[in-house]
């Protein structure tokens, strides 16, 4: 693993990795779900009351999707259960509520700022049963103020006029929208039966019912042209849609797009060059960019209002509370404290785990992580460059020490070649940089991967110690 504690190490590996795919190693932020271990906490343990952060989100994970050919629609590396017919959704309803009645006592002065119903496909479920869902949460939270943001997200061709209207009857503000490809013939490439109708009727049909809504598209697809892409973003455009996500494909694990497709990939070049013409597109359409994948159309005379995909702009300790199959909760602990950097959590991620623990009466987790201060600081630290500029006044405040310092050979090298800008208040991305935010933070991680990883393997190798020893005990 390379050392980036000089300017020119730290160069070096980025000039090297400027040229090659990008692949976003951060998709549960810090550190990767592999190094958690922990086995016997769970969020109940490490939230008593009156230790709540500040503010706080809830998740709501429901785990069922349309099986493809290929399966996992070619890329998704996401744990999700393939659904097969009505009763999974009736028995794992009735598991969430289990689930839920076990937070039922501590989340009484719950006030989280907003609540995203995701998995999955949360909209599988039939009109009847999203009542009994929105119902189930909001009696879990007596707090809650009204008009929180509530997010379900779903896929194109299962939004229904009727659905919606039960949705909205029943408490969720906006709709996120999976569509991923408008163009039939790409998105046939993962297994899934839309068209571009059922994506702009759904977009028609939020506007009409006065739901905010949001639609996921997908670039680097395999077979994918910058022609495809604007004729997409273009036609998305004029629907009206208020929030477009436009976020490079992630080709990892053994998917059938990294398996089978990767010779159809565009080029790193011609990824780089989709995301830019994408940008510009969005803007000249009247688009903010929030994040490098999240643009907000901006409304004359209208305040800004909370978005779900905005990523944090500060450092202050923030509680991310997760329910269901494999969701995962987050417990950073509040600033200027050096004893521990928080916990993170994930359930369950199969079924029949997740329905065992519940029925022994235990919260459904599968793994914890203790983060220490420096797992919590690069943590927070990703999610702020996700916003595209690191506010250095917060993160000295939160944590007592300078984020200019703590890492200046990687920001150093990165302002030479153009990623961002330093000034004694920010760290502002360039559009380069909120480009390579992927590689960024990459780089900004390799050196406590490097710790945590050696210190796992210690922990294996005292183990195979003390069996051995064992051995050797025996008569």
């Amino acid at each position: 693993m390379p050392n980036l504690n000089s300017v020119p190490a730290a160069r070096r590996y980025l000039e090297t990795n400027l040229h090659q795919r990008q692949v976003n190693k951060v998709l549960h932020s810090f550190p990767s779900p592999r190094f958690w271990k922990d086995r016997e906490r769970g969020p109940l343990d490490v939230r008593p009351p009156g230790t709540d952060a500040p503010s706080c989100e809830l998740y709501v994970a429901l785990p069922f999707c349309l099986v493809t050919q290929p399966s996992h629609c070619g890329y998704c590396l996401f744990p999700t259960e393939g659904y097969q017919n009505q009763d999974q959704l009736e028995v794992y309803l009735n598991a969430l509520e289990r689930e839920g009645e076990q937070y039922r006592e501590r989340w009484q002065a719950l006030e989280p700022r907003s609540i995203f119903i995701g998995g999955g496909t949360p909209n599988l479920l039939k009109v009847h049963q999203y009542p009994r869902l929105l119902n189930m949460i909001y009696g879990l939270l007596p707090s809650l103020p009204p008009g929180t943001p509530v997010t379900l997200e779903g896929i194109p061709q299962l939004f229904s006029r009727d659905k919606l209207l039960a949705m909205k009857d029943h408490g969720v503000t906006r709709i996120s929208m999976g569509a991923q490809q408008l163009d039939a013939g790409l998105s046939r490439l993962s297994g899934r039966m839309q068209q571009p109708k059922h994506v702009f009727q759904a977009v028609e049909w939020a506007a009409e019912l006065g739901l905010g809504c949001n639609v996921d598209l997908i670039y680097g697809w395999p077979q994918q042209t910058p022609a495809h892409m604007r004729r997409d973003l273009q036609d998305l455009m004029a629907s009206g849609v208020q929030h477009i996500t436009h976020y490079e494909l992630n080709v990892g694990g053994a998917t059938d797009f990294a398996l089978n497709h990767r010779d159809e990939l565009p080029s790193p070049e011609l990824v780089r060059e989709m995301y830019f013409g994408a940008a510009e597109l969005l803007a000249q359409g009247g688009y903010a960019q929030l994040t490098p994948s999240d643009f907000q159309k901006v409304e004359p005379g209208a305040a800004p209002g909370f978005v779900y995909e905005e990523c944090r702009r500060s450092f202050d300790a923030h509680d991310v509370w997760a329910w269901g199959y494999a969701a995962i909760s987050d417990f950073p602990n509040h600033h200027h404290s050096q004893e521990a950097g928080g916990w993170t959590f994930m359930n369950q991620r199969n079924l029949p785990g997740y329905y065992g623990l519940l029925n022994d009466g235990k919260i459904p987790v599968e793994c914890g992580y203790a983060r220490s201060p420096a797992d919590l600081r690069l943590s927070l630290l990703f999610r702020n460059l996700q916003s595209l500029s690191v506010d250095t006044a917060s993160y000295r405040h939160n944590f007592e020490r300078d984020v200019l310092e703590e890492f200046s050979p990687i920001w150093q090298a990165c302002a030479e070649l153009g990623l961002l800008h330093i000034s004694p208040e920010a760290i502002r991305l360039t559009p380069e940089g909120a480009y390579r935010v992927p590689l960024i933070q990459t780089a900004l991680m390799q050196g406590r991967v490097e710790e945590i990883t050696e210190a796992h393997f210690a922990q294996l190798r005292a183990a195979a110690g003390r069996v051995d020893a064992g051995r050797g005990a025996a008569p």
